[in-house]
């Protein structure tokens, strides 16, 4: 067990495009999400859950909301002592003067802390998707085997993993031989050819193999172009531990092993609940991975008293609900999760999740929609299949998501799957 000896990062994206215009004003960690929680507090708590206290957190863009988030709910937690931690790096930290330019980057701008801090292992995660994960586990694997590097990897069939997920390819001892980057008919994994190993992001590094790769890594001449980084391997690299690094790992015949997410065991946890973890890069995959928690039974349960999700809570009032004379179906929310601080004041709400304090008067009707918190929507107003981010006030009468077109011409996101997104603060006429 070499959790008191080990130094973790956790990546916090880039620019979040897809998921536009959510990460318009905020770093992809830190979006609003299955009513109480923010993204970034899924790998977060599954580190403290681990007993894992020195975290390393790296962002560059819009990185405000999620300093905020981490300075309210998570510097608490670890106190200030020298021991236990949790912190925020940001690009032109120390000596260096630029944006990180890639995940590899990122880590490299900050090796001093690895020297520092003089870890048995690193871990490296991203902080981007839904999961829960004992880390100890992963860090046990790696080290009985002495790797040098472990990757986490689901198992995930080939039709759905294709042009979607980077994919591992081992031979039968599950040490890496290969590595597909979205390939459109991925290479099965060992014994069982309707599935391939997704890559999940997450490493474990013994330190002075990750320290002595980045060095290598940063004095290649640095291109965006991943082809032409391809082509010249040995001069190029856009600095990414997937694309550039542990390609580079293979060639140099590094010991690398990839770790079944499958055989992740938390207490508390059902069969049903293993090899759960959602990718959340569109919009789409976003509404799809908050609907799935307000379902009776979802795959994964966020009441699992043995692991906790962590987060700061954001409103101390409790949820209230406002029947009309005791009406039935008035003031109701069915099939919905409700954070703190909500009122649903004689109206009706179906199949949506609802973050803190949003206000939805009466006869007013929601429905499978997620509201990111800070919201009023006025009397007799319709909410259908959309998401609207904080700060948003809906006027009565107004209907969001049933005229398409409409939505769109008022400038509202329509995403691939049809869903309707109001951006943060958006100002109806007359608001200004």
């Amino acid at each position: 067990m070499t959790k008191n000896n080990t130094l973790a990062f956790v990546l916090g994206g880039g620019e979040g495009k897809r998921l536009y215009p959510l990460t318009r004003d905020r770093a992809k960690p830190s979006v609003p999400f299955g009513a109480n929680f923010r993204v970034i507090d899924f790998v977060l708590s599954n580190l403290y859950n681990s007993g894992i206290r020195k975290i390393y957190v790296l962002a560059q863009y819009e990185s405000f909301s999620l300093h905020k988030h981490l300075k309210n709910g998570w510097y608490p937690k670890f106190g200030t002592g020298v021991r236990e931690f949790i912190s925020m790096l940001q690009p032109a930290h120390g000596h260096v003067e630029r944006w990180y330019s890639g995940t590899a980057d990122a880590i490299h701008q900050n090796l001093r802390y690895v020297s520092e801090e003089k870890p048995k292992l690193v871990d490296v995660f991203g902080g981007d998707h839904i999961y829960l994960m004992d880390v100890n586990q992963m860090n046990d694997f790696h080290t009985d085997y002495q790797a040098d590097l472990t990757i986490s990897a689901m198992p995930v069939r080939k039709e759905l993993a294709a042009n979607t997920f980077g994919v591992l390819i081992v031979d039968k001892k599950w040490q890496l031989i290969g590595f597909e980057e979205k390939p459109t008919n991925p290479t099965p994994m060992p014994n069982n050819p309707d599935f391939c190993l997704a890559s999940m992001g997450n490493y474990v590094f013994k330190p002075d193999v990750l320290m002595d790769e980045l060095v290598k890594d940063a004095k290649k001449d640095t291109t965006r172009d991943k082809e032409v980084a391809q082509h010249h391997p040995d001069n190029l690299s856009t600095h990414d531990f997937g694309f550039d690094v542990i390609p580079a790992m293979l060639r140099d015949g590094k010991k690398i092993l990839v770790y079944n997410f499958l055989d992740n065991i938390i207490e508390g946890m059902s069969p049903e609940e293993r090899g759960y973890w959602r990718d959340i890069g569109n919009l789409d995959q976003f509404y799809e991975a908050n609907m799935e928690f307000r379902k009776e039974k979802p795959q994964l349960n966020l009441y699992n008293p043995e692991w906790g999700v962590l987060t700061f809570i954001e409103s101390s009032n409790p949820a209230k609900f406002i029947s009309e004379g005791g009406k039935k179906g008035s003031g109701a929310a069915l099939d919905s999760i409700v954070a703190n601080g909500s009122v649903i004041d004689k109206c009706i709400v179906e199949r949506s999740v609802i973050s803190y304090n949003v206000t939805i008067n009466p006869d007013a009707k929601v429905s499978d929609s997620i509201l990111l918190g800070y919201i009023n929507i006025g009397e007799r107003a319709v909410v259908q299949k959309a998401i609207i981010d904080r700060g948003v006030n809906v006027p009565k009468g107004e209907v969001i998501g049933l005229d398409k077109a409409k939505d769109k011409k008022r400038g509202f996101t329509i995403s691939q799957g049809g869903l309707t997104v109001v951006p943060r603060n958006y100002k109806f006429p007359g608001q200004e």
